[in-house]
């Protein structure tokens, strides 16, 4: 008899319902022909920074931030194909030293209440391979090398206003877009655009055992601000090249891409050249430690007088965290040597460590900082290329499926360049926590 009522308690148990999270009312709203889902993103991060800030190093002192963000989103779906797609964001600092008026027309800390994404999407219209996507959105491709919309900053780098056509089978996609840059303005609605023009075509073939991609994009820069070595003029650059990979997981992994670069700057010719290769290996114990090495190449400018740009533009991919923690470099005049190491002490904790080693890829070319702008520069090359080591150490605790926590502790020694060129020879230091709460 007692066996009976406890089987059927388990029975009874067994068909409860799943438990509901709170905001469940506000997702697969009916609204007419559709449903609509609403969105949250809150991101808060407190950064300590010791002889360097967002915008250049060898401060001398010590400052600290705390950002805030804020995402807001509305998705209406008609139905798998076809939706609509509305976001907002807002974004704010306290406690550093730097004060707006220092980042020039658009920042990295603030932007206030803002549209950040507003498109339509027709995927498989009328049960065609034809899609489109219309409208501002954000762009992610190759491994967020060739697009991206740098995420850790806390307003974003990369919002476009664009028109994306593809045409997906099970064997091959192939995007094609034209878009303009959105210029984030601290406190105006963002309506205007960076002086450029960019075209794009991303091509991946499916089903293949590892992910191949073959891309090209060119940017039209016609405001006639490019300052070459022979003069002042437009920019048009061609950026070609591969991407493809094996993602971590159980066993070895690996990423490579290459990219090329011709075109006109200003007066000069455009001849660059970028490439990644990288390679790891997950051990089976229940911790997943991985290890894994990674070199990270963008060529620079041999000689500043002979009329050839050779400094390798980072197209429009990601400039945080894929060259160290820190952000002291972009990706530019740059040999990057890595190495990293991660596991999992529990299915939710992730802890990593990083070491990289920059040089300069050209030594009479500058070190770009990670906003793409010369940060110190010896045209003679007698300071050498040897930039500096990084050491960062991560941890990763995602509490639940709506609430991430990270923290991070990095140190930059600086190098011989550092050392040989006019400015602070210090080291610099870095920590950070952070909490994402999104559903």
């Amino acid at each position: 008899m007692l066996a009976s009522l406890a089987g059927v308690a388990l029975s009874l148990q067994a068909a409860e319902p799943p438990t509901q999270p709170w905001y469940s009312p506000v997702k697969d709203i009916e609204a007419g022909p559709g449903k609509l889902d609403l969105g949250l993103n809150v991101r808060t991060r407190y950064e300590y920074l010791d002889n360097f800030n967002i915008l250049t190093y060898g401060t001398g002192t010590q400052d600290d931030v705390l950002l805030f963000r804020t995402r807001l989103s509305a998705d209406y779906r008609l139905n798998e194909q076809v939706h609509t797609f509305v976001e907002f964001q807002d974004a704010r600092y306290w406690l550093s030293d730097l004060k707006l008026s220092d980042f020039g027309q658009s920042s990295s800390y603030y932007d206030q209440f803002d549209l950040r994404q507003a498109y339509f999407e027709w995927r498989h219209i009328g049960e065609s391979p034809f899609g489109v996507k219309l409208g501002r959105q954000i762009m992610l491709y190759g491994d967020r090398r060739v697009f991206a919309p740098a995420e850790w900053g806390n307003v974003g780098n990369y919002w476009w206003d664009a028109a994306k056509f593809y045409f997906d089978t099970d064997a091959v996609r192939v995007d094609a877009f034209y878009a303009q840059r959105v210029l984030s303005e601290p406190k105006d609605w963002n309506f205007d655009h960076w002086p450029y023009h960019v075209g794009a075509v991303y091509a991946r073939i499916k089903q293949l055992p590892v992910t191949l991609d073959a891309f090209y994009v060119v940017k039209h820069d016609w405001s006639g601000s490019a300052e070459g070595e022979s003069g002042t003029g437009n920019e048009t650059r061609h950026s070609f090249g591969v991407f493809s990979e094996r993602p971590a997981g159980k066993g070895w992994d690996y990423g490579f891409f290459a990219a090329g670069q011709l075109g006109e700057y200003g007066q000069d010719d455009i001849q660059a050249f970028g490439a990644i290769v990288r390679a790891g290996y997950t051990f089976k114990p229940s911790w997943q430690p991985r290890v894994g090495v990674e070199f990270n190449y963008a060529s620079g400018d041999r000689d500043p007088n002979d009329g050839v740009a050779g400094t390798f533009d980072g197209i429009f991919g990601a400039m945080d965290l894929p060259y160290g923690w820190m952000n002291v470099v972009s990706w530019k005049n740059l040999e990057d040597y890595a190495v990293n190491f991660s596991v999992k002490p529990a299915k939710s904790l992730t802890l990593m460590a990083e070491y990289h080693y920059f040089r300069l890829a050209q030594a009479r070319d500058a070190w770009y900082w990670v906003n793409g702008k010369p940060a110190r520069r010896d045209p003679t090359g007698q300071a050498g290329q040897d930039l500096g080591h990084e050491v960062d150490l991560i941890a990763r605790w995602q509490v639940n499926k709506e609430l991430e926590l990270l923290f991070g502790y990095a140190r930059f020694f600086a190098g011989e360049f550092v050392r040989h060129t006019p400015g602070n020879h210090a080291d610099a230091n870095w920590a950070f926590a952070q909490m994402t709460f999104a559903f």
